[in-house]
């Protein structure tokens, strides 16, 4: 029987959301070699290559795939079981915002892991824009939220910096001949933002086909063939192909997702769903890019 240590499947979670090993070992708090080594280990322990790596590419393999949302569940109910048997009883009221752009899938999971582990937690979950999100943090409408904004702010963490690429569906044909069709959310938003001024800075003529402040509108217009629009690296749906420099595209920058925090402090309940959070994204305690103010 395999025995597996819990260090090898959360490095392993780390560096296939962050496509990154550096990044990756930011988030675990360790060095880039431990997490290079932990991948190692995993992958001699299964006898199967979990990533395909180039120098600046680092995509799972088949059997990464297959075994990722696996390695998810049994985090979640090993973390889970561990904060449950630690707290106690926790209860009370939280107010959680999630940008609209990062709440598929990891929502459902955080959903299951607070509804089994903390039964006395109300968790309510609103779904919306950064800034938007942003705005209701100041307004004291949230107690947390989870944005993607150009800077990190204050009283937040951060869970990751992945790299912004242009998306397409995998049948997209390239036209340079005209103007790149164009998939937005509406003013505001920091990947469109990040895609505008990338786009004018190189001279590229584009057209927005869809505007939008719905995630599944945008994602049908891509769908269908007929527009391409800005993901966040480690996040692009599955069938969804990133148009790599060769397309004619400009490069893009990183994004910054983070966990902000209301500023009069959380209650334990807000506190634990932090922890939560945290955990379930591979972000260690001792992470070293919180930022209080």
């Amino acid at each position: 029987m395999i025995d597996l240590d819990m260090r090898l499947l959360r490095s392993f979670v780390s560096v296939a959301t962050e496509r990154n090993f550096s990044r990756a070992a930011e988030r675990l708090a360790c060095s880039q070699a431990t997490v290079s080594l932990r991948i190692k280990s995993l992958e001699e322990i299964l006898g199967r290559k979990l990533f395909n790596r180039s120098y600046h590419l680092v995509e799972l393999s088949v059997a990464g795939k297959e075994l990722l949302p696996h390695a998810q569940i049994i985090l979640d109910h090993h973390d889970a079981l561990f904060d449950k048997m630690r707290s106690g009883k926790v209860a009370g009221s939280v107010s959680l915002g999630i940008a609209e752009d990062y709440g598929e899938p990891f929502l459902s999971r955080l959903m299951r892991v607070i509804d089994s582990s903390f039964p006395g937690i109300e968790l309510n979950v609103t779904c919306a824009m950064s800034i938007r999100l942003q705005k209701l943090l100041e307004s004291r409408k949230l107690d947390l939220a989870i944005v993607t904004l150009p800077n990190q702010r204050e009283r937040s963490t951060l869970l990751s910096r992945p790299k912004l690429v242009w998306v397409s569906s995998g049948d997209y044909v390239v036209d340079r001949k005209k103007p790149w069709p164009m998939a937005f959310y509406s003013e505001g938003c920091a990947f469109r933002a990040a895609a505008e001024a990338a786009l004018k800075r190189e001279g590229h003529a584009y057209r927005e086909v869809l505007t939008t402040g719905s995630g599944e509108a945008i994602k049908s217009a891509v769908s269908s063939g007929t527009a391409i629009t800005v993901m966040a690296e480690g996040i692009v749906p599955y069938g969804f192909s990133v148009l790599q420099r060769e397309a004619g595209l400009p490069e893009l920058p990183e994004s910054c997702i983070q966990l902000v925090e209301r500023e009069d402090g959380l209650s334990k309940a807000a506190q634990q769903v932090k922890v939560s959070i945290m955990k379930l994204l591979g972000v260690s305690a001792d992470h070293p890019a919180a930022y209080q103010a």
